[in-house]
C-alpha cells in the first residue's frame, strides 16, 4: 500500500512556491504572496556565490545519487550508446483518468519519469497532454488514478507545496519589472533577504549566458524572445526545485531560434540534472531533446520509448506517422507465406512482405523514404516497382521525390543529391530490401 505524502517540510514548500503563476500586476503578486503561510520562516539555504560586482561562473551540476533501478518499460532493444541510464523514479502517474462531465480527456494513463531525465510528452492537438500536464503540476485533480512523488501519493497537494516549478507557453513574466526582478520574485515571495535574492539571480544569469551585467537592470520587454525564455527558465530555477515541467515554450518562437534554444534546453538539463517534464505538438523537438517520450493520442499513450526505439519500432500507423513523412501501403496476405500484395485500389501489386499473413489478412507496410532507392539497369532489390517521377524537393544535402507507382498511388523517396537517377524515365523502377520494411496494425 502507498503510503501517504507525510506533512510538507518548510524547505519543501519554499521550493515548491516557484509554480505560482506569475501575474499580471502588482495586485495580482500581493494576493499570490497571500497565499504562502509565514513565508519568512520559509527561506531557502541558498548558495553561496560570488559578490554581484562580479560575474558568477556557471554552477557546475551536483554528481547524481546512486541510483535505484527502476522497473523496465517493455520497449525495443536499442543500440547502448542511446540507452539511458536506469535512474530512481521520480514521479509515477498510475492509471489516471480525467474527465469533464462527460468527456474524457484523459484515459486510464500510466507511465513513470526518471530522475535526471528529460520526458516528454508528445501528441496531436486535442491527445490531452496539457490536461494531464496540469494533473502532474496540480493544477487539475485526476477524476481516477494516483500521482506519485517518490512513491507517495500527492493527489491532494496543491501546487504550491510541491517540490516543482512551471515555464508556462506565454513565459508570464512581469512585463514592467527588469530581468533581475522578475528571477527574484519567488525568492520575494518566500522572505529571502534582497542580497541573497539579488546573488541567485546573478548566479543564474551567469549559468543561463546571459551577461549578469547587462541584463540584470534591464527590463524584460526589451530583450529578444530567446532571452525572454531563458529569464522564465532562470526564474524556474530560483528555487532549486526537483522537477521543472514545460507547457510548449518555444511554440511562439522563430524556427532558427527554436533550434538554437531545444539545444541549450537540453544542455542546461544535463548540467545541472535536474528533471525535466515537457509538453509539445512538435515531433522535432521531441526528438531533439528528449531521453525518452509518450506519444497521445485521443487521451491514451500509444508508446513511451527513446526516439531511437520508437522511430525503429513503431507500435502502431499512427505511432508511424506521427514520427515523421514514411510510405504506409495497404497489404494483405495470399498464402500463407511472406508472399503478399499492394492493394492500389486498382490492382493487387505483388510484394514480398517481411513476415508471413494469412490469406486476406491486412496489414500496413511501413517503408521510410530513406529505405527507398531507385534502381540501375540489372540491379537486384526484394522489392521492385516501376514509378515515374512525379516531383522533386530540394531539402540541401538531400531530395526529396515524389513518385507514383500506380494511377494515384504516391511514394516518398529520399536520396542524397549524389543518388540522382540518371536511367530513362520510362525503365525508372524503384527498390527496398525486405528486412528494410515493418509490417503494421493500422
Amino acid at each position: 500500500m502507498v503510503a501517504p505524502l507525510p506533512p510538507t517540510t518548510p524547505a519543501t514548500t519554499a521550493t515548491a512556491a516557484a509554480i505560482t503563476t506569475a501575474p499580471a500586476d502588482a495586485a495580482d503578486a500581493a494576493a499570490a504572496a497571500a497565499e504562502i503561510p509565514n513565508p519568512k520562516s520559509q527561506i531557502p539555504n541558498i548558495p553561496a556565490a560570488a559578490p554581484p560586482a562580479v560575474v558568477a561562473p556557471a554552477v557546475a551540476a551536483a554528481p547524481p545519487a546512486a541510483a535505484v533501478p527502476a522497473a523496465p518499460l517493455a520497449v525495443a532493444p536499442v543500440s547502448p550508446a542511446r540507452q539511458p541510464p536506469v535512474r530512481e523514479t521520480i514521479l509515477e502517474a498510475a492509471g489516471i483518468t480525467k474527465r469533464f462531465g462527460a468527456f474524457t480527456a484523459v484515459n486510464d494513463v500510466s507511465f513513470r519519469i526518471r530522475e535526471g531525465e528529460f520526458f516528454t510528452l508528445v501528441g496531436p492537438s486535442g491527445s490531452g497532454k496539457t490536461t494531464l500536464l496540469r494533473m502532474l503540476v496540480g493544477m487539475e485533480k485526476p477524476t481516477a488514478g494516483d500521482l506519485l512523488l517518490r512513491n507517495r501519493i500527492i493527489n491532494d497537494l496543491p501546487p504550491n507545496r510541491r517540490p516543482t516549478c512551471m515555464v508556462f507557453q506565454s513565459l508570464a513574466l512581469f512585463p514592467h519589472l527588469s530581468v533581475g526582478r522578475n528571477i527574484e520574485f519567488p525568492l520575494a515571495i518566500a522572505g529571502a533577504a534582497s542580497d541573497e535574492r539579488r546573488t541567485r539571480a546573478w548566479e543564474l544569469l551567469a549559468q543561463l549566458h546571459l551577461d549578469p551585467n547587462r541584463y540584470y537592470d534591464k527590463n524584460v520587454m526589451q530583450c529578444s524572445g530567446g532571452e525572454r525564455q531563458r529569464v522564465a527558465l532562470a526564474r524556474a530555477l530560483a528555487y532549486d526545485p526537483e522537477i521543472l515541467f514545460f507547457d510548449e515554450p518555444l511554440s511562439a518562437i522563430d524556427a532558427r531560434l527554436r533550434k538554437v534554444l531545444q539545444k541549450e534546453l537540453k544542455d542546461i538539463q544535463r548540467r545541472t540534472g535536474k528533471t525535466f517534464c515537457y509538453v509539445t505538438h512538435s515531433l522535432e523537438e521531441a526528438m531533439v531533446m528528449s531521453d525518452r517520450l509518450a506519444i497521445l493520442r485521443a487521451g491514451a499513450i500509444e508508446q513511451i520509448g527513446t526516439p531511437d526505439e520508437i522511430y525503429a519500432a513503431p507500435r502502431n500507423a499512427f505511432v508511424a506517422e506521427f514520427m515523421g513523412e514514411v510510405n504506409l501501403l495497404p497489404v494483405t496476405g495470399r498464402d500463407g507465406t511472406a508472399a503478399g500484395a499492394w492493394d492500389t485500389g486498382r490492382a493487387l501489386l505483388p510484394l514480398a512482405l517481411p513476415a508471413p499473413l494469412a490469406p486476406a489478412q491486412s496489414r500496413k507496410l511501413l517503408i521510410r523514404p530513406e529505405s527507398l532507392r531507385f534502381l540501375k539497369p540489372g540491379e537486384q532489390a526484394g522489392n521492385a516497382i516501376p514509378v515515374r517521377i512525379l516531383n522533386e524537393f530540394s531539402l540541401g544535402s538531400r531530395i526529396q521525390y515524389h513518385v507514383e507507382a500506380a494511377p494515384g498511388c504516391t511514394l516518398t523517396v529520399e536520396r542524397l543529391r549524389e543518388d540522382r537517377p540518371d536511367t530513362p524515365a520510362a525503365a525508372l523502377r524503384l527498390g527496398w530490401e525486405i528486412q528494410d520494411s515493418q509490417l503494421l496494425e493500422s
